[in-house]
């Protein structure tokens, strides 16, 4: 299920819970009624209709709580229906197993690895016993991949092989799927399983997950399905660790393309591509015809932080080279850092920033480091090696109030984030975040390419400049200074020691919060009051920052000075009021305008003057940008919270700011 409080917390198909079941009808043909669930709403009706003798969750870090919640009272009201979880928010070091069971007792199964198999024993297993759980407990029997808890102790089955995808059936060609097909759910697929890395912060740098499954045979008969159906978004998630990386990913690149040229669909492809094979993951882009970003995901390039966590990256001179080439192929590009990895100082975190920025990568995604279940980094040993300090926040968007047979209770998800390490203070952190916001605001989605245009065409770094806005931060408006303000409130008022005092305050705040269409998520909120409520007034300081440090540079003549009067002036009507789709704006430059847009900003300003009559520009929306920007109004509202969503889940926003014609 996903949270409904101001925004849908996951708008994507639950593909998970898709493949247990399409899987269990495979295998016991016409021995269950199955049915899918996502929105809690629906959920609640039909348990209210006939309370079913299973009912299996797929458990993540944004829906567990909001799950269980609806498991107290189900045990209250349907004792004898079998509660099964499954999913990778379950830790597996001994401490953790015994914590889990001693919180959460009404659970009665838990699924841990791969859950396909492992819930065809079960389902068996309990037909067996008439669906008596206690009475398969009581037997203490060993069932593959699955745990439970009887009389205080812990029973543990038995891990099972990792199962060949092509075994698995689509339920999607199975028509398991079919409920979602509405204007608010995106489709999500898979085509491999398992990861080659070994990274500690991951769930899947896992042994067990270590050699990667393949599934290339019936994809083309899903996709076809999927297209001729789907009503939302015409985006497609791809739950893959390293797409492109492989050789079998040509092929089922050529049938996504094969897709998008029968049925237009689809649009974009959210899905990591692989750290390494750059030049393959680039050409696979370039089939699937500008729907896909390459991403190149370095968590950090600092050496000693990257020997903490056992990874290794490729080397930036390599790194730079695929994002060249990934823009003269018109692919998108992003990289992904973390923010606290052991060994993280503020001089290592800008000096990633700075890494990233110059590989020429068009958007940086910053996370901070999060304490997951099943991962090396979460464990006692490795807590106390880097004196690792954490605290909890709200899950962004991941909290609502919901009712099930005339009871109403309040559900909320929390993260257990690292705020503090042995070379990383609690300032230092406040420090790197702000950090990260103003890359967020300037660099991500291009947003000011216009700048960055002119760095390049004067051999300037543009994360230099971004750096010089950020050293000055503070100094320039009181808009600017308030919105640096907030974030590191809100950031600091949002953190608690505890999961119990989180939720207890939420509990007594929720009528507020369901109210409040500013969020919880800082970063998201930072970016669409920077782009949205202060976007003149940053456009102004930004140019202004740059005729400063081109006149320090002694390059501020009068041609650029009236250049960059007219770039400015063009910035703002290319973005204000962006989603006024039907909104002209007409403009007179002594510069040419559209052919600077051709060249990313990066012409010199004598190559574009018109010389004597100044060129008349209309300023606009096209028609297929019209329908994008209605598409994401549709999918996010207006609401401060969905823009910034908006604005961090569709990082090539500047592919929908206005273009200019010759009028």
């Amino acid at each position: 299920m996903t949270h409904r409080g101001l925004v849908l917390s996951s708008n994507v198909f639950p593909l998970s819970i898709g493949l247990i079941g399409g899987y269990l009808r495979q295998q016991r043909p016409g021995k269950a009624d199955i049915e899918l669930f996502k929105y809690p709403e629906d959920f609640a009706a039909a348990l209210e209709r006939r309370p079913p003798d299973i009912i299996g969750f797929a458990n993540y870090s944004w829906n567990f709580h909001l799950e269980y919640e609806f498991v107290r009272v189900i045990k209250e009201l349907w004792p004898r229906t079998v509660i099964v979880f499954g999913g990778p928010n379950y830790g597996l070091e001994d401490e953790e197993v015994e914590d889990f069971w001693r919180r959460y007792g009404l659970i009665d199964f838990y699924i841990v690895r791969e859950g396909e198999p492992a819930f065809v024993d079960l389902v068996d297993a309990l037909a067996e016993a008439d669906f008596d759980a206690a009475a398969v407990k009581r037997s203490r029997r060993e069932l593959p991949n699955c745990h439970y808890a009887v009389d205080g102790e812990i029973v543990i089955g038995p891990d099972l092989p990792r199962i060949e995808l092509e075994l698995l059936p689509s339920p999607y060609v199975m028509g398991l799927m079919d409920k979602f097909f509405d204007e608010n759910l995106a489709p999500m697929i898979h085509t491999t399983r398992g990861c080659p890395f070994r990274c500690t912060f991951c769930t899947e740098g896992a042994a067990y997950y270590n050699v990667v499954e393949q599934r290339v045979a019936s994809l083309e008969e899903e996709l076809n399905y999927i297209a001729e159906r789907v009503r939302g978004p015409r985006d497609l998630y791809i739950s893959d660790a390293n797409f492109g990386m492989f050789k079998p990913d040509f092929e089922k690149a050529r049938l996504i393309a094969e897709s998008q040229k029968r049925h237009n669909y689809p649009r974009y492809i959210h899905v990591s591509t692989g750290k390494n094979q750059k030049e393959r993951v680039i050409e696979i882009a370039q089939m699937l015809n500008g729907a896909l970003n390459m991403a190149a995901s370095l968590q950090s390039t600092d050496p000693t932080v990257l020997a903490n966590v056992e990874r290794s990256n490729i080397s930036l001179d390599k790194l730079s080279g695929a994002g060249l080439l990934a823009n003269k192929a018109d692919t998108g590009t992003y990289s992904e850092l973390i923010l606290g990895l052991p060994g993280e100082t503020v001089a290592a975190h800008r000096q990633s920033l700075r890494d990233t920025v110059q590989a020429n990568f068009d958007n940086i995604r910053m996370y901070q480091l999060i304490m997951l279940p099943q991962t090396k980094l979460n464990t006692p040993s490795t807590r106390r090696q880097f004196a690792m300090k954490s605290k909890h926040r709200i899950m962004p968007r991941s909290f609502g109030r919901y009712e099930l047979a005339g009871r109403s209770f309040v559900a909320v998800e929390s993260e257990e984030i690292l705020v503090e390490n042995s070379t990383l203070s609690y300032d230092d952190y406040v420090t790197c975040r702000e950090m990260d916001l103003t890359v967020e605001i300037l660099h991500n989605g291009k947003v000011y390419a216009e700048i960055q245009g002119v760095c390049a065409a004067q051999g300037l770094s543009w994360f230099d400049f971004i750096m010089r806005f950020f050293d000055k931060r503070r100094s320039f408006t009181p808009g600017i200074t308030r919105l640096y303000d907030e974030f590191s409130r809100g950031m600091s008022a949002r953190l608690w020691p505890d999961r119990e005092s989180l939720s207890a305050w939420v509990e007594a705040n929720i009528d507020e919060m369901l109210r409040d269409e500013r969020g919880t998520n800082e970063m998201s909120m930072g970016k669409a009051s920077a782009f949205f409520a202060l976007f003149d007034e940053l456009n102004d300081v930004l140019f202004a920052e740059l005729r400063a440090w081109l006149a320090e540079l002694g390059r501020l003549d009068a041609a650029m000075a009236e250049f960059l009067g007219e770039l400015k002036l063009f910035s703002r009507m290319r973005k204000v009021n962006l989603t006024d789709f039907d909104s002209v704006i007409e403009g007179v430059f002594r510069f040419d305008m559209k052919a600077q847009e051709r060249a990313n900003f990066a012409l010199p300003p004598a190559a574009v003057s018109f010389g004597g009559e100044p060129g008349h520009f209309r300023i606009a929306h096209t028609p297929a940008q019209r329908d994008q920007l209605s598409e994401y109004v549709r999918e996010f509202g207006k609401t401060h919270d969905g823009l910034g969503k908006m604005l961090m889940r569709y990082p090539h926003v500047h592919r929908v700011f206005r273009r200019a014609e010759v009028a």
